[in-house]
């Protein structure tokens, strides 16, 4: 009864390594592989771009300082808006105000800028990079 239920030695060697291949290493005991290492001058340009961030700050007046405020934003500035003057509680400067707003998060959109208030008279724009 044991010749029944015995397999072959040919059959268990063959269905071990099969077995042994198709399981993927996870590579926890893989010796290592290229190691990275951190070019210095690749490190110093990235640095030095980083210093040319500059806050810039605009008094905000009308739907034509809308580009300006665009333009620092894809030069990688961060802007502060002094919305004091159209945040007045005045109406008609209210309703300006909210569509400067909407345009400058529609044109920064595409740089993901963020946009923030800091206080009732005080804006920030900031680009990607910088979390707020």
């Amino acid at each position: 009864m044991r010749s029944i239920f015995r397999r072959k030695q040919s059959d268990d060697t063959s269905e071990e390594i099969s077995t042994k291949r198709s399981i993927p290493s996870l590579g926890l005991f893989s010796p290592a592989t290229e190691s990275i290492q951190v070019d210095p001058v690749r490190e110093l340009k990235r640095m030095s771009e980083l210093e040319e961030i500059f806050v810039r700050s605009k008094k905000l007046e009308s739907l034509a300082d809308v580009p300006y405020v665009v333009e620092e934003i894809k030069e990688g500035n961060i802007v502060l808006l002094d919305i004091s003057r159209l945040n007045d509680g005045n109406g008609q400067t209210h309703i300006e105000l909210r569509r400067i707003i909407e345009r400058i998060r529609g044109a920064t959109r595409g740089y993901q800028a963020d946009i923030a208030l800091v206080n009732d008279g005080c804006m920030i724009i900031t680009p990607s990079f910088v979390r707020l």
